[in-house]
């Protein structure tokens, strides 16, 4: 979906509406943000690309559904704001250069471009890691905690909020509904980009925190460590700290593997699920303690509590079963790899027992 690069995204050019004889200029090119602040300018110029993508009424997808093709010509509202989004979350690179500086009450800062967004953060040292050790032969010697946002996460949440504003109707889908309403005209459109235009530059960095996952870092001896998000659990080197800065390379492309600690995680799930009687076919990924059955996600989560003390949903023994089953399932559209294996109704008690036999294999 991604046909522009960041040199390229916000880059001064002007487009010559035909139709009506008018030229836009592009917002100037703004650098990809790195604290709170830098947050609304850089949103604004999103929205401004977005606008663009709609510079006349021959290039407006009247009928959008939400789905938003990856080649499309035209584009409805929504569409137009996911592109110029993902466009500018492209061209992560292998290694990312992670910068943070101190703030009032913690550390702020990003890694560019991560996950296919442009998160930011906040830092603070922590007594302690607290979703579960991560290895036996070693303890982290330091631990930070905080929060990521992805920084165009404001964009879509005014977007949604202008439509109360330009209009009284109420839709159920608001961005796709007001897009397609008969009364909204060209004209209005433009408006309204010029509105979420505004809107982000005065709100962005108060939005920015409605949206957050929680990241956790552990460091051990020589400045290595691990990244715990949202996204996966991913190894970081050249920790340090300077002058109050925090630097580190992150590599936010090749998850840590699952280590001896995660073998011993999928054993114990492997012994949870033992008998239909005891197999929770109608799995929610809701896992109460006093539970007496057990999906495949609910063996998972309990075993890591089990063994480590804690939860992580991305840690590396579940990600290594979500890869196998996402294997074997890879002709089947689910939304959730686990849950929707766990519940269909042509998986077997076999399945899962080979399903944990399967990934039990493969750490050595």
């Amino acid at each position: 979906m991604r046909t522009f690069t960041m040199g390229t995204l916000f880059s001064a050019v002007l487009i010559t509406q035909a139709s009506e004889a008018q030229t836009v200029t592009r917002s100037p090119m703004t650098e990809a943000p790195t604290t709170k602040a830098d947050v609304g300018p850089w949103a604004a110029a999103i929205v401004s690309r977005a606008a663009q993508l709609i510079p006349t009424p021959a290039h407006w997808d009247k009928k959008g559904t939400g789905d938003c093709p990856a080649h499309a010509k035209t584009f409805s509202l929504m569409c137009a704001l996911q592109r110029a989004v993902d466009d500018a979350g492209a061209n992560q690179p292998e290694h990312s250069n992670c910068r943070f500086h101190v703030t009032k009450d913690a550390h702020e800062g990003s890694c560019g471009v991560l996950f296919d967004e442009n998160p930011i953060f906040t830092l603070v040292r922590a007594p302690g890691i607290t979703t579960g050790f991560w290895r036996r032969d070693a303890k982290p010697s330091e631990a930070w905690a905080g929060k990521m946002s992805d920084a165009a996460s404001p964009l879509m949440y005014e977007a949604r909020q202008a439509v109360n504003v330009v209009t009284k109707k109420r839709y159920s889908a608001r961005l796709v509904d007001y897009n397609n309403d008969p009364e909204t005209t060209f004209a209005d459109l433009q408006k309204f980009f010029r509105l979420v235009e505004d809107r982000v530059l005065t709100q962005g960095a108060v939005d920015l925190d409605k949206s957050t996952d929680d990241v956790e870092i552990e460091i051990y001896t020589g400045g290595v460590g691990v990244a715990r998000t949202f996204a996966g659990w991913f190894p970081l080197s050249g920790f340090s700290v300077s002058d109050g800065a925090i630097r580190f390379q992150l590599d936010g492309k090749q998850e840590v593997p699952p280590n001896t600690v995660d073998r011993e995680i999928l054993e114990r799930a492997a012994t949870i699920i033992t008998s239909d009687e005891v197999w929770n076919r109608a799995d929610n990924r809701k896992c109460p303690a006093a539970a007496t059955t057990w999906s495949i996600y609910c063996a998972v989560e309990r075993a890591q509590i089990d063994i480590v003390g804690a939860f992580h949903h991305r840690r590396p023994a579940g990600e290594l079963v979500r890869e196998i089953v996402e294997a074997r399932t890879k002709d089947r559209k689910y939304s959730h790899r686990m849950m929707d294996y766990n519940n269909d109704p042509t998986t077997h008690l076999s399945d899962v027992k080979s399903l944990f036999a399967e990934a039990i294999a493969r750490i050595k």
